[in-house]
């Protein structure tokens, strides 16, 4: 078909199929089959290209150990479920049944991640530091819509252990809508 590039996969004791469809004035969107063959879309979210430490981390970084931690920071893509990171880790919740619940806990404060297809959880947070500090800037409402939903996101990510977190651009802030002026 033309458009479609499929490729495969080898995950494990499992093979995926994936492919990218592009559509003119549809944005991007990736198909996979999965082994269940359920075919999900991925809304992409951000650009590896816009992945990097903005002015107010690097300022933010005012001791060489904190440096030293930004220095480590990588600009990586991975593609998984949006989840509720407190229902996942304390009840496994997921998928499309734990929807509304998931929204309702990443919009009143509870952490938001990506579980990608391997199984890896990732803290999704603003990259931003001082809008981020002083809430100005959240990822909250971005993701909420997304629970449960396939995405593919890039970011700086950073890791502390086993804990993973991607810093990603926060979306510009709503332009707020200006009431009709009446004819003179």
């Amino acid at each position: 078909m033309r458009g479609e590039v499929m490729t495969r996969k080898h995950i494990g004791p499992r093979m995926v199929w994936t492919g990218l469809l592009v559509l003119p004035l549809a944005g991007c969107m990736s198909l996979s089959r999965l082994k269940d063959d359920t075919l999900q879309t991925t809304t992409v979210i951000s650009d590896p290209l816009e992945a990097h430490w903005s002015s107010t981390t690097l300022e933010a970084a005012s001791t060489p150990q904190h440096r030293k931690i930004l220095e480590h920071g990588h600009v990586e893509t991975i593609t998984g479920e949006v989840v509720d990171i407190s229902c996942f880790l304390q009840l496994g919740k997921r998928g499309e049944a734990h929807i509304a619940c998931g929204q309702k806990c990443v919009r009143t404060g509870q952490p938001v991640g990506v579980l990608t297809d391997k199984e890896r959880l990732y803290f999704i947070m603003p990259e931003e530091h001082h809008p981020r500090r002083d809430g100005q800037v959240s990822v909250k409402d971005r993701f909420a819509d997304l629970m449960g939903k396939r995405v593919k996101v890039s970011g700086m990510v950073t890791k502390y252990h086993d804990v993973l977190a991607m810093f990603v651009t926060s979306p510009p802030a709503p332009v707020p809508a200006q009431e009709p002026q009446p004819a003179q």
